[in-house]
């Protein structure tokens, strides 16, 4: 018996050693930073210069060891900086190392993790292939012999789909310098054919054991017609200015000579949309996303209170000018306030991301429950050729409270008005809700009535009498309400928050808002992040989505505190006027 309990004491303190590694492992995995790597083209051509980039979203642990790098590569030079951005009221970090890179031979390359001290970089596999360079000129403009300078031009697919992208790039490579020069843009036999400059380049590269400096440029093109596309050659005029004695082997003569250089044409093949996909529904694209997000929270709505649905398009291979206006099916219960949509491109080496974005206003008119049905977007999948479906599942929203405080409903003052695709939408013209009065075969309130009439009335001429009596013509100032309690609202505010009280925090930072702004129609934290500070906004927001979130995820309050302290003293400094004004949809 004395064995047997000795062997379960041993395997309990093994199982509790297990469970405290495991728990020590978990938090540092917790706070360990994120680190991204890329490359700035893959694959690529042997003795072509390329970048390795490696980013981080907070501070890492330690300086990187990039050691592991130089076995397959040779690193030319590099660089690191540190970046603040804001996106939608949110701050945060990015750190970058950009390495210029050569591979040393060909084949496919697996660049291993990169240590940052105790935080680590996932490894990212390159391809260099065989290196094809030109030989000389041919009347043409390609090259043919060892030449000091060429242009050369080329295409990321052989076929595509119409209004879908195809890029095209364009490339100088010299020996030489250059002064006055230009390169046309493309120009192709499509002439509906939408074209877009994305991306611009300068490396290095070597073609046959000799050394160019290459500028490179990239376009976005969208074929609006089935068929043969075909891309006019680019053509190259400059100075070119020989640094070193000539010989009777240069290409060139004349020190500054002008000179004119085209590259041959390209061509590829577009297809038509199948026969089976409506034309409205046609999006030609590698991705596309549906994004959507709530100003507060979605299950404890108050009735006549409105709430924004953010609702975001993204798709890679498109640009916003393509995407569809997304249509919003009524909801008994709910008034519905489409914005005009935001648009924006985002270009890039690889291509353009198109974004829209659309704001819903939506005020529900009564307590109760509301489902807003499901969104779907059809699109077409242009790496696999198939139709593919973006959805935002159906959401339930609920609304509490009251829309009336009396049995008598006086007729509401106009609201604001809001920006719709039509124009300007006065919410204050929709139809108003039934007005309940009294029963009329009660006589006794009739009598009620005038009572309060009269009193009023006396109370007006006593008013009257009394500026009279002061000697002066100016009427009393506006009595402001009192000014609410602010000390009570902040203690509670850091008892709540310290002990991780979400929904009781969310209760004591409304009220601290009202008696911190001087204004008591502060009913959300939505209003109170549009005021504050981005920090404390921040914090604020990551309370917000963590009362809705269906995952039911735990909240710290931590950052609130320290961000919370911090605007006390904001406040102290400049008073409790902040800018309400809207934030931008994307911050840089």
């Amino acid at each position: 018996m004395v064995i047997e309990s000795t062997s379960i004491n041993a395997i309990s303190k093994m199982i509790l050693r297990t469970l405290l590694l495991i728990s020590i492992l978990a938090s540092a995995a917790a706070q360990a930073a994120n680190i991204t790597v890329t490359t700035s083209r893959n694959p690529v051509s042997l003795d072509d210069s390329f970048h390795l980039i490696y980013e981080a979203d907070s501070n890492v642990d330690d300086d990187p060891d990039f050691s592991p790098i130089y076995k397959d590569f040779d690193v030319l030079n590099s660089s690191q900086s540190t970046n603040m951005r804001s996106i939608n009221g949110n701050w945060s970090m990015k750190k970058t190392w950009d390495l210029a890179v050569i591979a040393k031979t060909v084949g496919k390359f697996t660049i291993p993790p990169i240590a940052f001290g105790k935080d680590i970089s996932p490894s990212i596999q390159v391809t260099v292939t065989n290196s094809s360079s030109p030989n000389s000129v041919s009347p043409d403009g390609q090259s043919t012999i060892p030449a000091k300078i060429f242009l050369e031009s080329s295409i990321d697919k052989k076929s595509g789909w119409v209004q879908s992208q195809i890029i095209y790039t364009v490339r100088l490579l010299r020996t030489v310098s250059i002064a006055s020069a230009s390169i046309t843009d493309p120009v192709t036999n499509d002439a509906d054919a939408i074209i877009h400059k994305i991306a611009e380049d300068n490396y290095q590269t070597t073609r046959n054991g000799i050394r160019y400096e290459v500028f490179e440029r990239r376009y976005a093109i969208y074929p609006q017609k089935s068929g043969q596309l075909k891309i006019n050659p680019a053509m190259f005029e400059g100075r070119v200015n020989a640094q070193q004695p000539m010989t009777i082997f240069d290409q060139f003569r004349i020190s500054g000579q002008l000179k004119r250089l085209r590259s041959k044409a390209v061509s590829a093949t577009i297809k038509a949309a199948p026969g089976s996909i409506n034309l409205q529904d046609w999006l030609p694209a590698s991705e596309v996303q549906l994004l959507e997000e709530w100003s507060d929270d979605i299950q404890n709505i108050k009735t006549g209170d409105p709430i924004t649905r953010t609702i975001t398009i993204a798709a890679e291979g498109l640009t916003a000018v393509q995407l569809p206006d997304l249509k919003f099916e009524e909801v008994d219960g709910l008034k519905l306030y489409p914005d005009k949509a935001i648009t924006e491109d985002r270009p890039s080496s690889s291509g353009i991301t198109g974004l829209k974005q659309i704001k819903v206003a939506i005020i529900p008119t009564a307590a109760g429950s509301y489902t807003l049905p499901e969104i779907e977007l059809q699109w077409w999948n242009t790496k696999t050729g198939s139709s593919e479906r973006a959805i935002i599942p159906e959401k339930i929203l609920t609304a509490t409270g009251s829309a009336t405080t009396s049995n008598i409903v006086t007729t509401p003052a106009p609201i604001e008005t809001l920006s719709t695709d039509q124009g300007q939408m006065d919410i204050g013209e929709q139809q108003p809700a039934p007005i309940t009065t009294m029963a009329a075969a009660d006589p006794m309130w009739k009598y009620i009535a005038l009572v309060f009439a009269f009193a009023w009335l006396m109370t007006l001429l006593l008013l009257l009498r009394r500026i009279r009596g002061s000697g002066t013509s100016d009427l009393p100032a506006k009595t402001l309400p009192a000014r609410l309690p602010i000390k009570p609202a902040i203690a509670a505010v850091q008892k709540h928050a310290a002990k991780n009280d979400a929904v009781h925090t969310r209760e004591a930072l409304i009220e601290w808002a009202r008696a911190a702004y001087q204004d008591e129609h502060i009913n959300n934290l939505s209003q109170i992040s549009e005021r504050c500070s981005p920090q404390l906004g921040q914090s604020i927001r990551q309370l917000n989505e963590s009362l809705y979130s269906k995952e039911h995820l735990g909240w710290s309050g931590r950052d609130l505190l320290s961000h919370f302290k911090q605007e006390q003293a904001l406040l102290g400094k400049h008073g409790s006027k902040h800018s309400s004004t809207l934030k931008p949809l994307y911050s840089s």
